[in-house]
């Protein structure tokens, strides 16, 4: 007979939304701290830290706010909190993106801070590659049924990507072959690819 299983939470809506905003909090920190100095950088500690004060003692200021990556218990009971450093709205490293499915084609948009900074005003090269792996793994993720693990992962810069302007970043998959999905994307910005990738992913193999 078929069972339905039980969905549990380790806490609450307004707990997970609590979780994302300090999250986010920690995100203009971040960025303050690269982008003051002195006295500046003072009254923009002081205004964080006052803003999260002031949402620890009246978490009613959360309401209507809907968590987007809350934890979960697995079906071992164990707490499954989303951790990605690229899509997670709980982990302090992952940008402020939004993540679109469509028919093949994975898109993230996003618009990078300056924590993100390699040459001045444009993205670390070592970013882009995280991002393009990520979008490119999403797209493997709904074309391939399973788990699949990046093998191989070319970048191609074509020029500097740059920081506070929306950046588009597509994933597509090219072919499957038995246990092997191939996939190809690029980061856009105005209109422009700004970077390439082409990458390789496997599925375990199936247990004897």
């Amino acid at each position: 007979m078929l069972q339905t299983e039980t969905v549990t939470i380790p806490e609450t809506a307004q707990e997970s939304s609590l979780a994302e905003y300090a999250a986010e909090s920690c995100r203009r920190l971040a960025a303050g701290l690269l982008g003051n100095t002195g006295e500046e950088l003072r009254t923009f500690l002081a205004s964080e830290v006052q803003r999260l004060q002031a949402v620890l003692a009246n978490p009613s200021l959360l309401e209507g706010a809907e968590p987007q990556t809350p934890p979960r218990f697995d079906r071992k009971g164990r707490v499954q909190i989303t951790t990605n450093p690229v899509v997670s709205h709980r982990n302090p490293l992952a940008p402020p993106l939004m993540h679109h499915h469509d028919g093949d084609e994975s898109e993230f948009r996003v618009t990078l801070p300056l924590q993100y900074q390699g040459p001045r005003n444009h993205l670390h090269g070592g970013y882009c590659a995280v991002l393009l792996d990520d979008v490119l793994w999403h797209s493997v993720r709904y074309a391939a049924p399973g788990i699949s693990f990046t093998r191989e992962l070319t970048v191609t810069y074509e020029r500097p990507v740059p920081l506070f302007e929306e950046l588009r970043i597509v994933g597509r998959v090219s072919r499957i072959e038995g246990r092997k999905t191939f996939a190809e994307g690029e980061i856009i910005a105005g209109g422009l690819v700004c970077a390439r990738a082409t990458g390789l992913w496997i599925s375990p193999k199936p247990s004897e």
